[in-house]
């Protein structure tokens, strides 16, 4: 008896777990998808690691602007990324000893999109 409770409950776990990506798939083609590479800006244009890349949209609806903001994950060394609902962005990216950037970035259902940087030395770091 107690075997098949454990088999009902496996197929329970699997049914519930296979539901979940399947509105996973369902979110990812409403949404689009934000990947920035970013580079130290060296000749061997290695990875840049710990650098902050916020993604900020404007969204206008029937009541007053609203503001909201998303950071993007490292998902592996100089790649950030995140899944964002299509519209404009400002995308801002920052660490403690290079210049800030600036870019502003069209999201689009279903498509990804990249953006490709290099750090430049800020100048005001190296009179601190």
């Amino acid at each position: 008896m107690k075997i098949r409770k454990l088999g009902y409950l496996g197929l329970f776990v699997f049914l519930l777990t296979a539901s979940n990506f399947v509105g996973a798939d369902q979110a990812s083609e409403k949404d689009g998808r934000l990947i920035v590479n970013v580079t130290w800006g060296d000749s061997d244009n290695t990875p840049a690691e710990n650098v902050l890349v916020e993604a900020h949209a404007y969204t206008f609806g029937t009541n007053a602007p609203s503001e909201k903001s998303t950071v993007l994950k490292a998902t592996r060394q100089g790649r950030y990324e995140s899944s964002l609902q299509p519209g404009l962005y400002d995308v801002f990216v920052s660490e403690a000893t290079s210049v800030p950037r600036c870019k502003r970035v069209l999201i689009k259902a279903g498509e990804p999109r990249y953006w490709t940087l290099k750090l430049e030395i800020d100048d005001v770091y190296l009179q601190k």
